[in-house]
This record gives structure tokens, C-alpha cells and sequence, in this order.
């Protein structure tokens, strides 16, 4: 009888051991967590985890590698997420690789993706933490949809009164059914192509002036570079200058005379007068004329009697060169 009590006591030892085995295998299976295989712990910081649980899955680059483990908060900004990975991909993720919050399919629980980077980073060794990035957040996407909808109601709105308004504008009605302001816009168009065009040729032939004024040639150059040309322009605007205030001066005299010569007339005195009114001065001068015009054509005759002397030839032909 003892020994019979014996049996069945370690027969219900037995049958619990297996039930807490059983509770225990149906527990881990639930979570994901692998019993036997060896893993690793990696690490990620996120400020919303957005319905993320203790259990769900990793995946690297879509195939699942581990389970998240815990999931604590280490202030009002910051969340930690550990993650059990596979020991056996410890040499396909890199410390550079992002993580990020997603979903299985569409509507399926939440999970962590680790996507790889390029480059040439170390492979972890465990314990390390991967930078993150915050997945878009659903209630923010309705928000912002919801403020774009109404904007693109009130521009419908205001759309649909510019039309009616369009629609009950006379003049606008007009000049819509005004069939000579096709022809005056493409006239309008074809006059302001035709001047662009010749503005465009300006600009040509003054960028090509200029690039020969840069290279040191053309009358520009010239103009701008050549100082002996500067110094002769200087010069010629003295002369002028010059004979300016000199035509000033012949004009002060010769008002200056006119005005003698006017007030001897209106008094009957002066040379003036007398040359005006007297006749014999004026036959004594006509003759003095003759005499002065005889006297030069035969001064003129004689230089030319003279360029023909063989001893004064050689002389005047000297001074032709120099002149010349």
C-alpha cells in the first residue's frame, strides 16, 4: 500500500513537470522566443513605439531575426527598445543599420525593422545601439489631410464665385467675344518677337565689340587702351577750348566796333563816316586797290621767275618736301 502511494505520487510529479513544460513551450512559442538557439541583445531609441509589445517581431531586411525583449521608458522623451537577435546573424547587420517601427502587412501587429546602410561599418557584436528613425504617424497623415481638405474646399468655393463672376461680367463676356484681339495679340506677339529679336542682335554685336575690346583689338580698344590717342583728344578739346574763348573775345570786339562804327555814323564823324560818304576817299581807295592788286600779280610773277632762277630751284624744291 506505501509503495503503491510511492508510484502515484511520482506519477503527479510527472504529469505536473509536464504541464509547467507544456505552459511553459505554449508561453515562449506565443512570444517568438527561441528556447534552445543562443542570441544576442541590440538596442534602439524611439519617442513613440505607437502600440509596440514585448514579443513582437525583428526583421532585417524582411526575414525575421529575433523578438523584441523589453521595451522601457527612460524619460518623457525617450523609449528603449531591447531586441533578442539570432546569434547566427551576427555578421549580417552592421552598427550603421536604421531601425524603425513598422507593421505586418496592412493591419498586422506591430514590429521593428532593421534596414541596412551602405558602407563599410563594423558588424555588432551585441550589446550595441542602432540609430533610428520615427515612422510617419497616422493621426499627423489625418491631420494634415484633414487641413488640405478644407483649403481645397475654400479655393473651390472661391473658384466657383470667379466663374459666376466671369459669367456676369459684360465687358470680360466682350472682350472674350472680340474676334480682332486674336489678330491684335498675334500682331502684338509678332512686333514684340521682332524686337526681341533685334535686341538679341544689339546684345550680340555688343558682347563681340566688347570681347575685342578684352582681347586689345578693334577701334574700342583703341579708344580705350591707346594714350597717345587720349593725349591728342585731351589736346584737341584744349584747342577748342581755346578758340572758343577766342571767339568770344573777336565777338566782344567786333560788337565793340560795330557799336563805334554804328555811333559814328548817327554823329557824321569818324573813319567811319568818311569812308561811307566821302567819294573822293572812296575813288583814292579803289585806286590804291588796283595798284595794290597790280603790284601783287607782279610780285607773283617775279617768285615765279625766281623758283625758275637754277640758283634759287634747288631751295624751293627743299621747302615742296618739307611741306609735302
Amino acid at each position: 500500500m506505501k509503495a503503491r502511494n510511492i508510484d502515484v505520487f511520482k506519477l503527479g510529479a510527472f504529469v505536473l513537470a509536464g504541464i509547467v513544460l507544456l505552459i511553459f513551450a505554449l508561453y515562449t512559442l506565443g512570444k517568438n522566443k527561441n528556447i534552445f538557439g543562443t542570441r544576442f541583445e541590440l538596442k534602439a531609441h524611439f519617442k513613440d513605439v505607437n502600440g509596440l509589445l514585448v514579443g513582437n517581431k525583428v526583421r532585417f531586411s524582411g526575414i525575421e531575426v529575433g523578438n523584441v525583449r523589453k521595451i522601457q521608458i527612460l524619460n518623457d522623451t525617450m523609449i528603449e527598445v531591447a531586441m533578442n537577435i539570432d546569434k547566427e546573424y551576427k555578421n549580417y547587420i552592421r552598427v550603421n543599420s536604421i531601425t524603425q517601427i513598422g507593421t505586418d502587412g496592412l493591419i498586422g501587429n506591430r514590429l521593428i525593422d532593421i534596414v541596412p546602410q551602405k558602407g563599410n561599418a563594423v558588424f555588432v557584436q551585441g550589446g550595441e545601439l542602432l540609430p533610428s528613425i520615427e515612422e510617419i504617424n497616422n493621426q499627423e497623415i489625418l491631420r494634415t489631410l484633414y487641413h488640405t481638405n478644407e483649403n481645397i474646399a475654400l479655393i473651390s468655393e472661391e473658384l466657383l464665385t470667379t466663374v459666376r463672376m466671369i459669367n456676369s461680367s459684360t465687358q470680360l463676356s466682350r472682350l472674350l467675344n472680340d474676334s480682332t484681339l486674336v489678330d491684335n495679340l498675334s500682331h502684338s506677339l509678332y512686333k514684340l518677337s521682332e524686337t526681341t529679336e533685334n535686341a538679341s542682335l544689339f546684345a550680340k554685336n555688343a558682347v563681340q565689340t566688347l570681347k575685342l575690346a578684352s582681347e586689345g583689338s578693334g577701334t574700342l580698344a583703341t579708344l580705350l587702351t591707346d594714350t597717345s590717342m587720349a593725349n591728342e583728344l585731351r589736346r584737341a578739346v584744349s584747342d577748342i577750348h581755346a578758340l572758343e574763348n577766342n571767339a568770344n573775345q573777336l565777338l566782344n570786339n567786333l560788337t565793340s566796333t560795330v557799336e563805334t562804327i554804328s555811333s559814328e555814323l548817327h554823329s557824321g564823324n569818324g573813319v567811319a563816316n568818311t569812308i561811307l560818304f566821302d567819294s573822293t576817299l572812296s575813288i583814292k581807295l579803289k585806286s590804291t586797290i588796283e595798284n595794290v592788286e597790280r603790284g601783287t600779280a607782279a610780285f607773283e610773277e617775279n617768285m615765279e621767275a625766281l623758283k625758275s632762277n637754277f640758283l634759287f630751284r634747288r631751295y624751293f624744291k627743299n621747302k615742296e618736301k618739307e611741306k609735302n
